[in-house]
């Protein structure tokens, strides 16, 4: 079987046994591009309304390319693995070198042509796939493109800064419409991406892919999966990540897009906030009074208590006083009886 890239993009036929390739788009030879294969002048010339936009597109990723420092870090890369190669004497690390020079002059073709012989010979090496899939999505041949990185984060080991890299870039392909048809990945779910865009960003938090994938994540568009109701609290959260994403953005374009999804987020979520406050403040001031009330009934109650437990001390004290009283008089009363009767006495005896 022909590989995908092999056949005709118009009727998706492979090439003769006796041919490797179809004729290749003349305009892509040109401009040094991932090659795009027609079987024919027929199908050629039914493509070209949408291959046309395919090169629009690519002419200004170029110039978006030219106006940020990708370019740059790509030389820098290369220059500091051609150094490394000449240390260790390592094929492997020149041959990358090679490659990434190819992609720091924009010679897509090349360089995805360097990358495949590359894989062929090390198949386990994570980065080329990394970086093929890095020239095919600079290419515009996103759903090629996807398939590359998802092999570079099963090939990286987890937890590490490069297969949180390759899981970003993953994601940000997968979602778009290009990659429709491309087979998903068991995470391809609402809890499942959470839980891993949030491993992402706290292991990578100054990549832009990292805080993109974070935020689109929070923010969840119904249709690129099947993405659940989102809190204002998340929605907020989502803008803060791609603020973040536009402001480490390696583009001018990326900068504005991102700011703009996040200022969109922003509109969304802070009336939102605003309301749940007012509805929080509210509910505060209302178990405030409540609570209020209940002191002050609880103290009337407490003094209502208080007043008949003083009443009924005071009346327990009176009739203790009564009481007391009445001993006195009942005492005084058993004295003066006894005197008089012993002076009934001696006066009897005196007259004997």
């Amino acid at each position: 079987m022909a590989e995908p890239s092999l056949l005709c993009v118009n009727c998706a036929r492979p090439p003769p046994p006796h041919r490797r390739t179809w004729g290749r788009c003349v305009r892509c030879a040109e401009l040094n591009l991932p090659s795009t294969y027609y079987c024919g002048d027929e199908c050629a010339q039914a493509h070209w309304p949408k291959h046309k936009v395919y090169h629009k597109e690519q002419k200004q990723w170029l110039e978006r390319m030219r106006e940020g420092t990708m370019t740059e870090n790509d030389r820098s890369t290369a220059e500091a693995d051609a150094r490394l190669a000449e240390r260790t004497g390592c094929e492997h690390v020149k041959r990358c070198a090679a490659a990434v020079a190819l992609m720091a002059e924009d010679n897509h073709n090349a360089a995805a042509k360097a990358w495949r012989k590359i894989i062929k010979q090390w198949p386990d090496e994570p980065t080329p796939h990394h970086n093929l899939a890095v020239v095919l999505q600079r290419s515009n041949h996103y759903a090629e493109a996807a398939p590359m990185f998802l092999k570079a984060m099963d090939l990286r080991e987890e937890g590490t800064k490069e297969w949180a890299e390759s899981a970003a870039s993953v994601f940000n392909l997968l979602k778009s419409s290009d990659c429709h048809e491309v087979p998903k990945p068991e995470w391809w779910n609402d809890g499942a991406l959470k839980d891993l865009s949030a491993r992402v960003v706290a292991i990578a938090p100054d990549k832009c892919e990292s805080c993109a994938m974070r935020g689109l994540v929070l923010r969840g568009v119904k249709g690129e999966w099947n993405a659940g109701p989102r809190t204002a609290a998340e929605i907020k959260e989502a803008a803060t990540w791609i603020h973040r994403a536009a402001r480490v953005a390696r583009t001018a374009a990326d900068k504005q897009r991102y700011d703009q999804i996040a200022s969109r987020c922003d509109e969304v979520a802070d009336p939102q906030l605003a309301k749940e406050e007012a509805e929080a403040a509210k509910a505060r001031a209302a178990s405030e009074a409540d609570a209020a009330e209940a002191r002050a009934a609880a103290d009337a109650e407490a003094a209502e208590a208080l007043k008949v437990a003083e009443a009924k001390a005071a009346a327990a004290a009176e009739e203790l006083l009564a009481e007391e009283e009445k001993e006195k008089e009942q005492a005084a009363a058993s004295t003066k009886a006894g005197k008089v009767k012993q002076s009934k006495g001696k006066k009897g005896k005196g007259r004997r």
